[in-house]
């Protein structure tokens, strides 16, 4: 599974986590990075246990984007860019979609397609040395649609266009105030605030956080009717009376103690 470039770890039984592992390279991703995470992605969704998956880098970037002499070589000609493209929406739509809930965790910079990835997650929070830039528009790649997407929902538009259309950078503070990051981390604390969240998020039931994960996309722009009907019927079948009885009890109990 390319495990030397791609990472795959449970680290609770609820938890999966990739982590990108070039940091010689920034963690930049070719198109076997690509398919490695899809293949991560499948063990983690296989596991019904799984609900919640963390996406991380090692050493000081979360992620440069796309290789550089990948997109040099990948680039010459419209078929080829054309397929580069696909490449990384098919990744970072899948992310999206999976019902798993994802958590970008951000450790340091992340450059180009990168900042979809983390986009595509369902949750963001930053180190202190967390940045990020999409140069796109800079080599004249225009991003794809779901990206633009992205952009557009996650951070409205007139933020969105800046950063796009500008390749402006910005630093983990200016990242929060935009919307990108929930929260920013000192870096003596990162992995420690990553693993209490994680551990919360697992404590959860995974169903319910899936169908709310799911109605939550469909209600977002971009998300046609029969999504949001399908997202309605997934809210509905994750409802388990005995379940909701239990956990409330417990609270109470927990409160009163």
């Amino acid at each position: 599974m390319a495990a030397e470039t791609v990472r795959l770890s449970f680290p609770l039984p609820q938890v999966a986590r990739i982590e990108f592992a070039r940091p010689d390279r920034a963690n930049s991703l070719r198109p076997s990075e690509l398919e490695a995470l899809h293949r991560c992605l499948d063990v983690a969704e296989a596991r019904p246990e799984v609900h919640v998956l963390v996406i991380t880098g090692a050493g000081r970037y979360f992620s440069a984007g796309f290789d550089l002499a990948s997109l040099v070589e990948r680039t010459r000609g419209a078929v080829a860019a054309e397929q580069l493209q696909s490449d990384f929406e098919r990744l970072a739509n899948r992310i999206e979609a999976t019902r798993l809930i994802t958590l970008a965790a951000i450790n340091g910079p992340a450059i180009g397609g990168a900042t979809d990835l983390a986009l595509a997650c369902d949750l963001r929070i930053g180190s202190e040395h967390t940045a990020m830039t999409m140069p796109a528009a800079s080599f004249g790649l225009p991003l794809y649609a779901s990206a633009l997407r992205r952009f557009a929902t996650r951070l409205g538009l007139t933020q969105a266009k800046w950063l796009v259309l500008t390749a402006a950078p910005l630093d983990a503070n200016a990242m929060l105030t935009a919307g990108f990051l929930s929260e920013v981390v000192a870096a003596d604390r990162f992995e420690e605030r990553v693993s209490a969240l994680t551990g919360r998020l697992a404590s959860m039931p995974g169903g319910t956080l899936s169908a709310m994960k799911r109605a939550l996309n469909a209600a977002s722009p971009g998300w046609d009717d029969s999504a949001a009907q399908r997202a309605h019927r997934t809210l509905v079948d994750a409802v388990d009376g005995d379940l909701i009885a239990k956990r409330i009890a417990d609270a109470v109990a927990q409160r009163n103690s």
